[in-house]
């Protein structure tokens, strides 16, 4: 029986298909607040960045923290972008599964003669802190987050596309080029640089300069004061010492218990008195930076050696970090001892990471730290570092770097208190410059090692054309 109200509204074949119509495409619509949600879609901040910056955030999203480094996979993106060029590469795998990348851009100009671009691969620990997902590659606030956007996978990035740039330029080189991506540079460089140098040594023969990390921009109120080259750098001294005692439980008294132990004799290490020193590296540095200060700071700058006191240490206010520059310094960084409040562990043990000076008598110094903890407290030497010379300020490497970033600020030679791979090379006679063509100051510099590491996009393009303009110089200059 059909409704009564059908006896006066009956709808025709035309009706039926206009309405059917209607209620498809009112099942295919958003509705109404899905369709507000897509009007206020925000638009993919990915969609205009450079083609070093999509490589960089996809670079950044490979996790090769160190321990263990993964660093395979680092190399095999790399090497991916080089394939896609019709550049061949080569990956160096140590026995312990550690991977390196090379690649070369050859000249028959070049006599063999040539430039390592070097970055490493690795990055610390993320760690605490973080407000984005430290391997994201996340875009905000003008910025490409991430775990080694500083330190050091910008650089290498950077280095990539000016290795790049001149195979697609088909610039005439009048020396070689080697693209060097290492293992971990973040442990030390035992399984990375240090390696390679060790086990494959034909490949840096006429190697006469090597760009890596390590260098300074001093940017003040948004203006660039001068670009710090890396020239020479502080020593690693990494020891992990460690003490045994007896055992047992808490409730008991145990003086000699392996904690106590340690404790005791790290407290004497760290009450040892600090010596000052201004070394030939610092003095040079502060001489070069004097000019481009106030009067007060010429001065000071300029008469380092009268400021620094050997027992009592600076006589005068200076800049904050620069007393690293002076003295040797300790800092225990790891401890480990027990796990339970009630039980006495039979060992426990602590890292000590020292930076020394240019040219600190390591042997003596460790003496010195030895002598400190005392008898019964074993010390195992996991870095360390002969004395190096500087490398020149001078030749035709350093005249790219002022010709390449000079018109924006001053270059000058620069001593870091940290240390890089660059030291591998420069003990054995080859010079190396750590150089960030990077202008970076404030809340951009503090996340290196700490939580939030990020790099403004318009500055990494910038850096990239540097790096660019520096390799270029370099590479096709007539020497």
């Amino acid at each position: 029986m059909r409704h009564p109200s059908s006896l006066f509204w009956g709808p025709d074949l035309r009706s039926l298909r206009l309405i059917s119509l209607f209620l498809i495409l009112a099942l295919l619509a958003p509705a109404p607040g899905v369709r507000a949600q897509a009007a206020r879609k925000t638009p993919d901040p990915s969609a205009d960045l450079s083609e070093a910056a999509r490589w960089l955030q996809a670079y950044l999203r490979i996790d090769t923290t160190n321990p263990p480094g993964n660093e395979h996979k680092a190399a095999a993106f790399l090497a991916g972008i080089l394939h896609r060029e019709g550049i061949p590469t080569r990956l160096l795998v140590t026995p312990e599964g550690r991977t390196s990348l090379y690649a070369r851009l050859s000249s028959p100009k070049s006599g063999g003669k040539a430039v390592v671009l070097l970055h490493h691969m690795d990055v610390v620990a993320a760690g605490p802190g973080w407000t984005v997902p430290p391997f994201s590659g996340q875009i905000k606030d003008g910025r490409l987050w991430g775990r080694g956007a500083v330190d050091d996978k910008s650089l290498g990035i950077a280095q990539l596309a000016a290795f790049l740039d001149l195979k697609r330029r088909k610039v005439v080189l009048e020396r070689d080029v080697i693209f060097l991506a290492v293992a971990d540079e973040e442990n030390g460089g035992i399984l990375g640089s240090a390696w390679l140098l060790e086990h494959h040594p034909e490949l840096f023969k006429g190697v006469e300069g090597v760009i890596g990390e390590g260098g300074r921009s001093q940017v003040s109120a948004g203006k660039l004061l001068w670009w710090g080259v890396e020239v020479a750098q502080k020593r690693p001294l990494w020891l992990e010492v460690s003490a045994n005692g007896r055992a047992g439980h808490a409730s008991g008294l145990n003086p000699q218990s392996a904690n106590h132990q340690l404790i005791e004799g790290l407290a004497r290490v760290l009450a040892l008195p600090p010596r000052w020193r201004v070394t030939p590296p610092a003095r040079g540095y502060l001489k070069a930076i004097a000019p481009l200060h106030n009067d007060h700071w010429k001065r000071v700058l300029s008469n380092i050696d009268s400021v620094i006191d050997e027992k009592t240490g600076p006589k005068e206010f200076l800049f904050p970090g620069m007393v690293n520059l002076f003295l040797d310094t300790v800092q225990v960084t790891v401890l480990e001892g027990g796990n339970r409040i009630n039980v006495i562990p039979a060992r426990a043990t602590a890292r000590l990471d020292i930076r020394l000076l240019p040219d600190t008598d390591s042997e003596a110094f460790l003496k010195q730290i030895r002598a400190a903890l005392g008898k019964g407290i074993d010390v195992q030497v996991l870095v360390t570092a002969p004395p190096s010379p500087p490398s020149p300020a001078s030749g035709r490497l350093y005249a790219a770097f002022e010709k390449g970033m000079g018109g924006d600020a001053p270059v000058v030679p620069t001593l870091v208190p940290g240390f890089t791979d660059s030291r591998l090379f420069r003990e054995r006679g080859i010079p190396a410059y750590g150089i960030s063509p990077f202008a970076l100051e404030g809340d951009d510099l503090m996340g290196i090692h700490g939580p939030d590491e990020r790099i403004p996009l318009a500055e990494l393009d910038r850096g990239v054309e540097r790096m660019r303009k520096i390799l270029s110089i370099y590479a096709s200059l007539r020497g």
